[in-house]
């Protein structure tokens, strides 16, 4: 690897503290940097300013759905890759499959780990450090 490659970018849309750390840390480990934010309105302003290379993204959010956000950023961004993590029904979860990986909360690590490989197409080994 050369000192001029810039690592995968992530965006962790997430409204639990603990649960956005835990991902962020998650995708450290697998060579990304990561932006989280909280809220609907402020991933929109991160997507002005620069795509990701993945999004992680809450369903049940204080200011709206998630699944339907990814929707609407994918008519303007097609072909971003997104995982789901979510406490949302069973209905949801699957409503949302076609989207991208979907991991159920609580999660384990590995589900997660597994679910960033599957949503970026088998790369995510390749940048992992480990």
């Amino acid at each position: 690897m050369t000192s001029s490659a810039v690592p995968p970018r992530a965006y962790v849309l997430e409204d639990d503290p603990d649960i956005a750390a835990l991902e962020a840390d998650l995708l450290r480990e697998m060579g990304f940097t990561v932006v989280t934010c909280t809220r609907i309105v402020e991933l929109g302003d991160l997507m002005d300013v620069a795509l990701p290379h993945l999004m992680v993204i809450d369903v049940m959010l204080p200011d709206g759905d998630g699944g339907d956000i990814t929707e609407m950023l994918r008519t303007a961004w097609p072909g971003i890759p997104a995982i789901f993590v979510s406490a949302a029904s069973r209905e949801r979860l699957a409503e949302l499959a076609p989207l991208g990986p979907v991991v159920a909360k609580p999660f384990d690590l590995e589900v997660f780990r597994e679910a960033v490989d599957q949503a970026l197409g088998g790369e995510a080994e390749l940048q992992s450090a480990s």
